[in-house]
C-alpha cells in the first residue's frame, strides 16, 4: 500500500540490546574480580550471581504480570466489541458483498450541507465575521476533502472527487437522483444531516454502493443495508464503552447516576448506560442542576465517588460539574461524561475542578506533534487561516482512508476494512451489526477511546 506520510520511526539502534549491555557489564565484572585475591574474587563472583538471579526472578514476573494483564485487557475488549444490547456480530457469517471491481480511476461522490445559496449571493457573502453555526460542519469536512484531494494528487492517486452541495436546489439529493448522477459513484460519502441518511442509504443499498456517513452519529433507524457504514460511533457505543470501562475497573462498586430525561438524546443515554447489568447505579434524575442536599442521597463523603451523566448538554454538564466540586471539596470524584463534554473549555483549567477526574468518550484522538497533523495544521492555516476544526480533520483523514481502500481493494473493500494503516489519526474498528435474530443492519466504526481530564491536563486511553 502506498504510504501517503512518513511518520517518525525511533532510532532503537541507538538504545542497544540489553541483553548483550548485561552480558558486557559481567565481563568486565569478572575481569576485575580476577584482579583480586582468590578469597574475594569467590565472595563476589557469588554476590553478583546472587543479584543477577534476583534481578532475572524479578524480570520474569513483571514480564509473566504483564502478560496476565495484557491478555485480560484484550479478552475485556474483545467483550465490549461483540457485545451489546439488541447487536451481535458473534455466531453469524459475515455479510456477503458482489465481487469487487478494480479500476484505474475511481469516482468519490461527497454530499455535504454546504448551505451556499444562503451565504453566497450576487457574488457576495451574506454573512458578517463569522460562518452560520449550522453550516460550519459541512464546510469544514469539505475544507479538510480539498486538502486531502490535493496530498492524493501528489501521492500519485488517479480519483475524481466530486463534492455536492445538497442544500442547493441545483444540488439536492431529489436534483442528483433524478439526473442519476450518483450512478456512476465507486463511493458515496455523507456530512449530512440525520434526517437525510436513510434517502441516500436506500439508493446506495438500490445501487450496490458504499455509503459512508461520516459526520452524524446516528443510525437513522437504517438497518438490513449492508452498504452503508457508520464512521461516527452511535451513542449506545459510546455508553457501552462507559459501562464497559466501569466493569473492569471498579467491579462490585456504588456508581451514582445523574440523569435527565427531558431531551429524546439524554433519555437515549440513560437507556443505554442501564442496558450493562453488571453496573448497579444509584439514580437521581434531575430537570435542573441539582443542590447539595439532593446530591448527598446518592454521595458517600467518607470515600472517593464513582458517577456517571449521560447528559449530552453541555452547559448542564459544566453546571453540574462546578456544582459537584464546590459543594464536596473534600471529596475525589471519578466522573464518566458523554462525548459533547469534549467542547468543556474548563476541563483544561487545573483550578476549576481540583478534585473531579473527568473521563470523556473520543473516537477521534489527535496527536498535534506527529508529521501529518503538523502537515494539514500548516497547509489549512497557509489556505484558510487560523487552525483546523475537528470537521476538518475528519473529511482529510475519512477522503484519504476511502481513497487507499479503494486503490487496494477495489469497489467492494469492506473486506479490507481491518486495514487502517493508511488513515492519518484514526484505527478505526469497522465492525458488521446485527439484531438478535441475526438480520443484518449496517457496518459501524467502533473504536472509541476516553480521555480522562484531571487538573486540567489530557490523557488518552
Amino acid at each position: 500500500m502506498l504510504t501517503l506520510f512518513a511518520s517518525g520511526i525511533a532510532d532503537t539502534a541507538r538504545a542497544g540490546n540489553p541483553k548483550k549491555k548485561r552480558a558486557k557489564k559481567h565481563a568486565v565484572q569478572q575481569t576485575q574480580a580476577n584482579s583480586e585475591t582468590s578469597e574475594d574474587s569467590e565472595y563476589k563472583e557469588k554476590k553478583i550471581s546472587r543479584e543477577e538471579k534476583k534481578k532475572k526472578r524479578l524480570e520474569r514476573k513483571r514480564l509473566k504480570k504483564e502478560r496476565k494483564e495484557q491478555m485480560r485487557l484484550e479478552k475485556e475488549a474483545e467483550k465490549i466489541k461483540k457485545k451489546s444490547a439488541g447487536q451481535t456480530v458473534k455466531d453469524f457469517a459475515p455479510f456477503k458483498y458482489p465481487a469487487t471491481t478494480f479500476k484505474s480511476k475511481y469516482q468519490l461522490h461527497i454530499l455535504a450541507s454546504l448551505y451556499l445559496d444562503e451565504l453566497v449571493q450576487k457574488k457576495s457573502v451574506t454573512f458578517k465575521n463569522k460562518v452560520p453555526d449550522k453550516a460550519l460542519p459541512g464546510i469544514s469536512f469539505y475544507e479538510g476533502v480539498s486538502i486531502a484531494a490535493d496530498s492524493l494528487k501528489k501521492a500519485g492517486f488517479d480519483i475524481d472527487i466530486f463534492v455536492h452541495d445538497i442544500t442547493s436546489t441545483a444540488e439536492s439529493l431529489d436534483s442528483l437522483f433524478f439526473k442519476n448522477t450518483l450512478d456512476s459513484a465507486d463511493l458515496i460519502i455523507g456530512a449530512i444531516q440525520t434526517a437525510d441518511i436513510p434517502r441516500v442509504a436506500d439508493f446506495a443499498k438500490a445501487h450496490k454502493i458504499n455509503f459512508v456517513s461520516a459526520l452524524s452519529p446516528s443510525d437513522a433507524g437504517v438497518k438490513n443495508n449492508k452498504y452503508f457504514t457508520l464512521l461516527q460511533p452511535s451513542l449506545r457505543s459510546h455508553c457501552q464503552r462507559i459501562s464497559g470501562d466501569i466493569t473492569n475497573k471498579f467491579p462490585g462498586m456504588k456508581v451514582s447516576l445523574i440523569y435527565r430525561t427531558s431531551s429524546e438524546a439524554d433519555e437515549n443515554a440513560y437507556r443505554y448506560i442501564t442496558e450493562n447489568e453488571k453496573v448497579k447505579y444509584t439514580p437521581l434524575l434531575c430537570t435542573f442542576v441539582p443542590n447539595r442536599r439532593d446530591l448527598l442521597t446518592i454521595f458517600d463523603t467518607t470515600k472517593p465517588n464513582i458517577v456517571v451523566v449521560p447528559v449530552l448538554d453541555r452547559a448542564f454538564a459544566d453546571s453540574l460539574l462546578k456544582a459537584i466540586s464546590k459543594n464536596f471539596g473534600a471529596v475525589q470524584f471519578e466522573v464518566y461524561g458523554m462525548p459533547s463534554w469534549s467542547a468543556l473549555n474548563n476541563l483544561r483549567k487545573e483550578e476549576v475542578f481540583p478534585n473531579l477526574s473527568v473521563n470523556v468518550t473520543t473516537s477521534l484522538n489527535l496527536d498535534m506533534n506527529t508529521p501529518v497533523t503538523k502537515y494539514l495544521a500548516a497547509t489549512y492555516k497557509n489556505l484558510y487561516g487560523g487552525k483546523p476544526s475537528e470537521s476538518v480533520y475528519l473529511g482529510f483523514e475519512t477522503v484519504m482512508w476511502y481513497a487507499s481502500l479503494l486503490k487496494t481493494y477495489g469497489t467492494m473493500f469492506n473486506s479490507g476494512y481491518n486495514d487502517n494503516s493508511a488513515a492519518p489519526f484514526t484505527k478505526f474498528e469497522v465492525m458488521q451489526l446485527r439484531d438478535k435474530e441475526g438480520h443484518i443492519l449496517y457496518s459501524e466504526n467502533k473504536h472509541i477511546m476516553l480521555s480522562r481530564y484531571e487538573g486540567g491536563t489530557m490523557k488518552t486511553q
